[in-house]
């Protein structure tokens, strides 16, 4: 079995310097540790702000989208409420572009009809609502994006119905 790829991180602040070498998680941990001893201000901050973990979106919508080679997305569950359906492709979307296997986060209704398997109409109905609502914008081209609020939902949509998600999560809250 090969090898995982490691990350090393320098780091120099003033004077002090700080190497890190390792997995990914690890290497991110550490950063965020150091970061928080040399700025005491970055980790109030930190406390505060909302940072996407893509990586876990990745695992969670897994059990409900997939891209194809092409970077087009493929809902897998059609059964869906249109809210969802479109949140979800709009979500794998956003993540693909993040990851770089997609150029851009945005799409087109037409696209998201034929991600979701619903009809134009219904996709552009629901995409005014969403918009209404925040979790959406419109793009300057006239395509649509989530954002960073639809971003947040759509992860705790995805979450809630990724069956090991919910399984680890029920776990936690009986021994916690």
């Amino acid at each position: 079995m090969p090898e995982p790829p490691r990350v090393k991180v320098q780091i120099e602040w003033g004077d002090m310097k700080h190497t890190v070498e390792g997995d990914l998680d690890t290497v991110i941990r550490e950063v965020v540790q150091f970061a928080a001893k040399v700025l005491p201000n970055y980790s109030l901050a930190s406390k505060l702000t909302f940072a996407p973990d893509y990586t876990s979106m990745v695992d969670d919508l897994s059990e409900t989208v997939k891209l194809t080679p092409e970077g087009e997305v493929v809902l897998l569950k059609p059964e869906m409420s249109a809210e969802n359906s479109i949140s979800l492709v709009l979500l794998a979307s956003k993540v693909a572009s993040v990851v770089g296997t997609k150029s851009a986060a945005d799409m087109s209704p037409e696209v998201i009809s034929r991600a979701t398997g619903k009809a134009v109409k219904t996709v552009r109905n629901t995409l005014a609502i969403l918009t209404k609502t925040g979790i959406v914008e419109r793009t300057g081209e006239g395509n649509y994006r989530l954002t960073i609020q639809g971003i947040r939902k759509s992860h705790e949509t995805a979450r809630g119905m990724n069956p090991r998600a919910v399984a680890t999560e029920k776990q936690v809250t009986a021994t916690g």
